[in-house]
């Protein structure tokens, strides 16, 4: 049996209709002057002042310039992220910053990014002014998940990107904070701790295995591109600095460095099979020129204490000229020593910081100019280590500021007299 509707369905069904076609700019328009003036804590008088002239005549000015002005500067009112702006370092607790963030949603920034986003739509100024706003908020929500990946010690899981994560979870946190609103109460703050700790507890490799992924077999076809850059190292050299910078060793998958190199992953890993292969092969060179300095000195009979300042200088140098690259070496060793040993093998193999002075702490206990209380194999680490990492640490000093401070500490334990 079929009913007829009757006109007061058919009224609101076409009120359904209209809603969904109506130019959200009509909602700007509903504004009334005196709403506005008394919100603003003003009179009429300095809102005709600052809006002369009268839209109901023909005009330009009044109510008509003042809608005109709002949209074309319209703002979600946004600042930054506390957990951006001020990143808890070393905090375990993935999902504190994204539950504070939820709270911020319903307290007030979520309703502002729905209004401008719905005003947006419909009015080009409205978008131009917006869209800057809705970019740093992703910017810096994408800031506040690399902290949390970064503070688990891991990396993001492929296939997904750090951008693509972030993405994930910001859709997460507004659907959650869209349910809250219009049913209050029913999504908790550990109900968004819950969800977005298993999200982060799947997305988050704590061993890097994008090292260890599938490679294909000699005998598959694989097709090759039309045009090859002439130095594909390089490329991805260069992208993967690049990314460190941007993002970090750890966040910095293989699949990522392919992206922005340009090359497909299975051709990369044909280059390096590992993050730490490209890292050996930007730094190697460099660090070969610190061995070849220092065998000119020894050749040359440069007294021990002098060859010494002057390796440690040169050695200093090539970790402030790399220095993404080398926080990258360091953090590798630092974590993956338990998790990937052949990391480890890998860089003592080729990037063995404390062979650079070895064989001058040997020429120089043999003169007796320094001591021999502790093996020189310790002493070269000691030396070598302390230069890393104040270099990594103080970005502000000079090679030579970085050794005179490591030697002014030091050099009295490894020198048998006053140099």
């Amino acid at each position: 049996m079929n009913f007829k509707p009757t006109p007061r369905e058919h009224f609101l069904r076409a009120g359904f209709r209209l809603l969904g076609e109506v130019d959200m700019t009509d909602l700007a328009r509903s504004l009334s002057i005196s709403a506005v003036v008394d919100d603003a804590g003003l009179s009429h008088q300095t809102f005709h002042n600052t809006y002369p002239g009268n839209s109901r005549a023909g005009g330009s000015g009044g109510k008509e310039a003042f809608v005109a002005d709002l949209l074309d500067n319209l703002t979600v009112d946004y600042t930054a992220l506390d957990a951006a702006a001020h990143p808890k370092t070393g905090s375990r607790d993935a999902a504190t910053p994204l539950t504070d963030l939820f709270e911020d949603l319903t307290s007030g920034l979520m309703r502002r990014r729905l209004v401008a986003i719905l005003l947006a739509a419909d009015h080009d100024g409205a978008r131009k002014a917006v869209t800057p706003e809705f970019e740093r908020f992703d910017a810096d929500f994408r800031t506040v998940v690399g902290q949390v990946i970064q503070s688990q010690g891991g990396s993001v899981r492929q296939p997904l990107s750090l951008t693509a994560l972030s993405t994930v979870l910001s859709a997460l946190l507004d659907g959650l904070a869209l349910r809250e609103m219009l049913t209050p109460g029913s999504v908790t703050a550990r109900d968004v701790a819950s969800a977005t700790e298993s999200i982060l507890r799947w997305a988050i490799d704590p061993l890097h295995s994008d090292r260890n992924g599938p490679i294909s077999e000699p005998g598959e076809p694989t097709a090759v591109p039309d045009t090859l850059s002439r130095d594909l190292e390089a490329d991805v050299i260069a992208a993967t600095q690049a990314l460190f910078v941007d993002n970090g060793y750890f966040l910095v998958t293989l699949a990522d460095i392919a992206a922005s190199a340009r090359i497909r992953v299975e051709d990369l890993r044909r280059l390096f099979p590992s993050k730490v292969d490209i890292i050996v092969a930007a730094l190697k060179p460099e660090f070969d020129r610190v061995l070849r300095l220092r065998r000119a000195d020894e050749r040359l009979g440069v007294e021990p204490a002098i060859a010494l300042q002057r390796t440690l200088v040169a050695l200093a140098e090539f970790v402030v000229g790399n220095r993404e690259m080398s926080s990258g070496m360091l953090l590798a060793l630092s974590f993956e020593q338990f998790q990937q040993p052949s990391t480890v093998t890998t860089v003592l193999e080729n990037l063995y910081l404390p062979s650079a002075v070895v064989p001058i702490l040997e020429r120089g206990r043999e003169a007796g100019v320094f001591g021999d209380e502790a093996p020189v194999a310790e002493v070269a680490v000691l030396l070598t280590n302390n230069v890393l990492i104040r270099c990594l640490t103080r970005p502000t000093e000079t090679a030579v500021d970085v050794v005179d401070g490591v030697l002014r500490v030091l050099m009295p334990g490894v020198a048998t007299r006053a140099q």
